[in-house]
């Protein structure tokens, strides 16, 4: 009797400051500036890249995600129109909604540094208006990592990071199977040495086929339960705030304290925080 082949399912994660040619601020904030719109097109092109190899390595459901700012960047016109985007904002999972155990891999496509990182072109941890650190079970940690604990929560591997030499810095600290795919060396937090946009598509392409194909040889980021996450925020506004949410205590005049059994928890209350924060004023 045949049995047919389980459908391979992939889950891309795509951001905005880590694609190749990016720089400053102007060109990721939505507006009706040609700089974002130029940006627009240059993420939609490399999440495309990122698609074109998932599928030629036999991933037949692909679902994006448009993780930057307020996550209605990507031209849905221009990218493959066999794939399922999640768009829109207040999404419960963020960066990540959408993901779970159906899925065999995850990609995390234009991603940056984190917050504090002196060779990172727009470091920030989520919000920089908000966070100033966050670490988990005492280490600092980036968006690619706490991210990657929560693909772990779910048991599907991150296969794949793209972005600036710094943020595959942390990306091989964290997730040393993954594909890295680099789009520019960062100079300064507004300038960087930018590989060609055309190129940088050509290895996510060939990157992500690589991955997609290899993906039962890569690991799962899992962390210790309990897992205790630490936020330095801004402002003690921020924390004044932050500590209403139950389960979370202040740990200092700018810091607070959420612990919990599982990663799904730890990202719900840190979504809360970076929504609640929004509403502090500059």
């Amino acid at each position: 009797m045949f049995t047919a082949a389980p459908t391979a399912a992939a889950y891309v994660s795509v951001d905005l400051e880590g694609c190749a040619d990016v720089v400053h601020w102007d060109e990721v904030r939505p507006s009706e500036r040609a700089e974002y719109r130029r940006s627009r097109e240059t993420m939609s092109a490399e999440t495309n890249a990122v698609v074109d190899g998932i599928r030629s390595a036999g991933g037949e459901r692909v679902v994006v995600n448009d993780a930057h700012a307020t996550m209605r960047n990507l031209v849905a016109d221009r990218l493959d129109p066999r794939v399922q985007l999640v768009t829109g904002r207040y999404k419960p999972q963020f960066m990540l909604e959408g993901i779970g155990p159906e899925f065999d891999a995850a990609f995390f496509v234009g991603y940056h540094g984190a917050i504090g990182d002196a060779q990172a072109v727009m470091g920030h941890t989520y919000s920089p208006r908000i966070v100033y650190e966050c670490r988990l079970n005492g280490e600092p940690v980036g968006e690619i990592t706490i991210n990657a604990a929560l693909a772990g929560h779910y048991g599907v591997p991150v296969v794949l990071v793209s972005g600036d030499r710094t943020t595959l810095d942390e990306a091989r600290r964290a997730l040393p199977w993954a594909a890295c795919v680099e789009t520019k060396r960062s100079l300064s937090y507004h300038a960087a040495e930018c590989i060609s946009p055309e190129r940088v598509r050509g290895q996510l392409q060939d990157a992500a086929r690589n991955a997609m194909a290899d993906r039962r040889r890569a690991k799962l980021y899992a962390l210790r339960a309990p897992i205790s996450m630490e936020i330095d925020t801004l402002k003690t506004a921020h924390a004044d705030l932050f500590e209403l949410i139950p389960g979370c205590h202040r740990a200092a005049a700018r810091s607070v304290r959420y612990i919990a059994d599982d990663m799904a928890a730890i990202y719900r209350a840190l979504v809360t925080m970076i929504y609640l924060g929004s509403a502090v004023p500059a």
